[in-house]
């Protein structure tokens, strides 16, 4: 069985992701009768695109799970939508900032997920860590790589399973900004976060 995790470097304003931390920790975990695949994608529209279309085609994974920040949230969101456009509120890592562009011409208006998200959020809330369905994705890099890994889905039937979970700041990137501008800001531990990425492929292996 094969699991593909991709994360985010950081963006913007963003000295860190918890994303490309998480992959680390992933990276050297092993999981019975599972091969876990990791990468860590630029914050770059049609780049992203591009690196994640030829991992799918590559390693063909059976299940891929797309990880993304989402600053200001105060829980694992599991993203319930991807819809076909691009219209970005601030540019990518390399100043492109796309208004109102569809993804794909032969792609549907929007896809819904394909992980079991109510059954992983109730098994994230038992463990006792936050957390919710989400039902926007917004229009950056996050809801292209989620919309991309669906369409190939439905174009090629693999990844059989796929969605996308944004996770909310480290503690540490909080201190920062709150020492900096006296910002007050949701958080999460990187243990947690990451405890949730697990359970999150656990709860799809078996449904």
């Amino acid at each position: 069985m094969k699991v593909l995790v991709t994360g985010f470097e950081p963006f913007g304003s963003n000295k860190i992701n918890p994303t490309e931390k998480i992959i680390d920790s992933l990276a050297n975990e092993e999981l019975e009768g599972i091969s876990i695949i990791t990468n860590v994608l630029p914050v770059v529209f049609k780049k992203a695109d591009e690196i994640l279309a030829n991992l799918l085609a590559e390693h063909k994974p059976d299940i891929a799970i797309h990880l993304g920040l989402a600053a200001g949230r105060s829980s694992i969101s599991l993203e319930r939508v991807a819809i076909n456009l691009m219209d970005a509120r601030i540019p990518d890592n390399e100043n492109f900032q796309p208004k109102d562009e569809q993804l794909r011409k032969d792609g549907e208006t929007a896809y819904l997920s394909k992980l079991p998200i109510k059954e992983i959020v109730n098994e994230l809330r038992k463990e006792g860590i936050p957390s919710v369905v989400s039902n926007t994705a917004g229009l950056y890099v996050c809801n292209e790589v989620m919309y991309l890994s669906l369409y190939h889905s439905a174009k090629f039937g693999f990844p059989a399973k796929t969605g996308f979970i944004h996770v909310p700041y480290l503690p540490e990137q909080v201190v920062e900004k709150f020492l900096t501008n006296g910002q007050n800001i949701p958080c999460l531990p990187l243990d947690l976060q990451v405890k949730a990425v697990k359970i999150a492929i656990q709860k799809t292996l078996k449904l």
